[in-house]
C-alpha cells in the first residue's frame, strides 16, 4: 500500500506503509502452555522466597551496606552539580544581558534552588529512612 505525500519545498514522496501483522506477525512463542504455566510457577516461587529473605536481610543490616554503596554515586552527581549551576548562572545572566530580565532571573533561581537541593538530597534521605524505620518499629494501632 503507497501513499504520496506533497511537502512543501521537496516536492512530492512515496511512503510504502507496512501493516503491524505482516511486520510483527511471525513472532510467536517458542514455548508450550505448559512449559508457561512451569515458568509463571517458579517465578512466583522465587519472588516469595526474595521478599521472604528480604525482611530478615533488612533485620541484617542490608539496608546501611546498600545506601554505602551508593556512596560515590551521590558524591559524582553532587560534584557535578557545582559545574552545572555554574553555567546555569552564566546563562542566566547572559539572559539579563541581552534583555530577557525574566528568563535570566528564573534561570538564577533555579540554578541556585537545584544546587542547594542537589547538596541536601542525602541528607533529606538519611531523614525518610529513619522515619520509615520508626514507622516499621511502632506498633501498629
Amino acid at each position: 500500500m503507497f501513499y504520496s505525500l506533497s511537502l512543501p519545498r521537496f516536492g512530492r514522496q512515496k511512503v510504502e506503509v507496512i501493516p503491524w501483522g505482516d511486520f510483527f506477525g511471525g513472532t510467536g512463542s517458542v514455548l508450550t502452555a505448559r512449559q508457561k504455566r512451569k515458568i509463571s510457577a517458579l517465578l512466583a516461587g522465587v519472588t516469595s522466597v526474595y521478599v521472604l529473605h528480604a525482611e530478615q536481610a533488612n533485620a541484617a543490616g542490608i539496608t546501611e551496606k546498600i545506601i554505602g554503596a551508593f556512596d560515590p554515586i551521590v558524591q559524582l552527581v553532587q560534584g557535578v552539580s557545582y559545574p552545572v549551576a555554574f553555567l546555569m548562572i552564566c546563562g542566566g545572566f547572559l539572559m539579563i544581558m541581552v534583555g530577557q530580565r525574566s528568563k535570566g532571573l528564573a534561570m538564577l533561581k533555579w540554578a541556585a534552588v537545584g544546587y542547594v537541593g542537589m547538596q541536601f538530597a542525602p541528607a533529606i534521605m538519611q531523614i525518610l529512612v529513619s522515619v520509615g524505620k520508626a514507622m516499621m518499629a511502632s506498633p501498629a494501632r
